[in-house]
């Protein structure tokens, strides 16, 4: 599923431009696209985003990644525990 995360439809290149906002929808910095899906409250900070993998495009449908390629990208985590 190559290509640049936004280059499907214009609404969701919108969507994470946040020019005038913090947007909802980004890249982090293992190249997976997420979508912040709530808010938590840490230890003496302002609360945290709580981020989980966007697979299809929210506007268009779309496929942009695959569970495995996020694994793969951010690392899999279910072995630390």
């Amino acid at each position: 599923m190559a290509g640049t995360f936004g280059s499907c439809c214009a609404e969701l290149k919108d969507a994470m431009s946040g020019e005038e906002f913090e947007p909802l929808i980004t890249v982090g910095d293992d190249n997976v696209l997420y979508m912040s899906v709530g808010l938590v409250e840490l230890e003496d900070e302002e609360p945290g985003m709580v981020d989980h993998p966007v697979f299809f495009c929210p506007f268009c449908g779309k496929g942009l990644q695959t569970p495995e390629e996020v694994r793969e990208k951010a690392g899999d985590d279910e072995d630390d525990a």
